[in-house]
């Protein structure tokens, strides 16, 4: 899997969400879980309808776990108001190292998924569905048929980014 260097390209982290207080503070709605890629200093792209505007962190905080951002040149309530609903991006160059064994979503959309069991190609992974108990990969196969496998130890068996292959171990009858 060959990886760009754009340092055009962007990546959507979240949404602008409600003002807080008067002083141009607003919530900001992250895709992932547990972000690191929201911190001061940071410079974010705020997109609505075409028109993209940047604006550096100047000062973060959270309130019941969730992030509060007070962006340069939001100074006040009103401010704060125009740029809800907003999404927020960040370039790519831009995201944060993650840890050994973790990896972006972004990253592994297009691997091959092999089941080890077999060594037959299961499919090419379209999505990471993150909004249930455990993450879900959603593999499409040959046949355009949508392959729904939970990304738990017992069947994910290991992601090579390098070769865009990810191993899953699948129990008899799984995909039929």
């Amino acid at each position: 899997m060959k990886k760009t260097d754009n340092t055009n390209e962007t990546v959507l982290i979240g949404k602008v969400g409600s003002p807080v207080g008067i002083k141009g503070e607003v919530r900001i709605t992250l895709y992932a879980q547990d972000s690191t890629n929201l911190k001061e200093g940071k410079v974010l792209l705020l997109e609505r309808a075409g028109k993209i505007t940047e604006a550096a962190v100047k000062r973060l905080r959270y309130q019941k776990e969730r992030p509060v951002v007070k962006l340069e040149g939001i100074d006040d309530r009103n401010a704060a108001e125009e740029i809800r609903g907003m999404e927020v991006s960040i370039y790519v160059t831009e995201l944060e190292e993650l840890p050994e064994g973790e990896h972006y979503v972004r990253d592994l959309i297009g691997c091959r998924v092999i089941d080890i069991t077999d060594g037959s190609e299961v499919g090419i992974l379209r999505d990471v569905i993150q909004n249930t108990a455990q993450s879900i990969l959603e593999v499409i196969t040959a046949e355009g048929r949508s392959v729904l496998i939970p990304a738990v130890d017992a069947f994910l068996r290991g992601i090579d980014e390098e070769t865009g292959i990810i191993e899953v171990e699948l129990i008899p009858g799984f995909i039929d």
